[in-house]
């Protein structure tokens, strides 16, 4: 059972990936990237619409899947209070640059990750209640050390913010904290506790693929660039941990999908 589930969560990542390569690669790939520059709409609807076909043809319980909007509000709860530590856990990236693909850049990234995975774990040991300013002064610090950066602004921010939000941010927590992570658990279950928090190997497991997909990048052989990138999915495996902790800590992809977008459509929004 645990082999069986590991496969099937392969050959449909696998098979997603070289989709988006073809598509990527494509006329269709093309005129994408002249139309909207680097953001790839595309790519990430078809992440969304393929991985929601698996779920209903393999007759997963959607809710059991993470895809439920019950106890909206004690997900929300969730994500504005994770949203300071996260949106903390992005600052780096503003000084390292693209360093951050590189071992040192790779490392810092990694230790500040680790960090907020156990001060997640500490804060959100009590059952949280909604507070403003964990959102208001995590967005405050994204604007700031944007402008403090001098990155040129994008010709349309507002494509940015929503391809953030409902794109890469729902679309990759879908599929990996969605239905990979879901998927594991029930054939590998959850006997650990991390802060009170039930988790497995599942949690595992999707993180290193999560990784994997970075040391792929599928972007750089679109772009005919192509190379490993084993740094960039390095520190990301540990950013898989802290999506996935917050998945199994709400049974939900609601607070780990904002906690994935925001903090990069604001500071997208402000030229980060």
């Amino acid at each position: 059972m645990k082999a069986k589930a590991v496969i099937e969560v392969v050959v449909v990542f696998v098979l997603i990936w070289l989709i988006l390569a073809l598509v990527g690669l494509s006329p269709l790939g093309d005129w994408e990237r002249q139309i909207t520059g680097r953001f790839n709409f595309i790519e990430y609807t078809l992440i969304i619409a393929i991985t929601l076909l698996v779920l209903v043809i393999s007759r997963k319980n959607l809710a059991s899947y993470g895809i439920s909007f019950r106890n909206l509000r004690h997900h929300l709860d969730i994500a504005v209070t994770a949203f300071l530590p996260v949106a903390l856990g992005y600052l780096p990236i503003a000084f390292i640059g693209n360093n951050h693909k590189q071992w040192w850049g790779s490392l810092i990234m990694t230790g500040v990750n680790i960090a907020v995975l156990f001060f997640l774990g500490w804060m959100l040991r009590r059952k949280p209640t909604r507070n403003e300013s964990g959102i208001f002064v995590g967005a405050l610090l994204l604007i700031t050390v944007s402008n403090l950066t001098q990155r040129a602004p994008l010709d349309n921010p507002l494509s940015g913010f929503i391809y953030y939000i409902f794109f890469v941010g729902f679309g990759e927590e879908l599929l990996f904290r969605g239905y990979i992570q879901s998927r594991l658990n029930e054939a590998w279950g959850r006997p650990f506790r991390f802060f009170g928090v039930p988790w497995g190997w599942g949690l595992v497991i999707t993180s290193v693929i999560f990784g994997l997909m970075h040391v792929v990048n599928i972007g750089s052989l679109v772009n005919g660039n192509w190379r490993l990138e084993p740094w960039w999915g390095l520190w990301t495996f540990f950013g898989g941990l802290v999506s996935g902790f917050v998945r199994e800590k709400t049974g939900s992809i609601v607070a780990p999908s904002i906690l994935h977008g925001l903090p990069q459509a604001i500071s997208t929004a402000f030229g980060f």
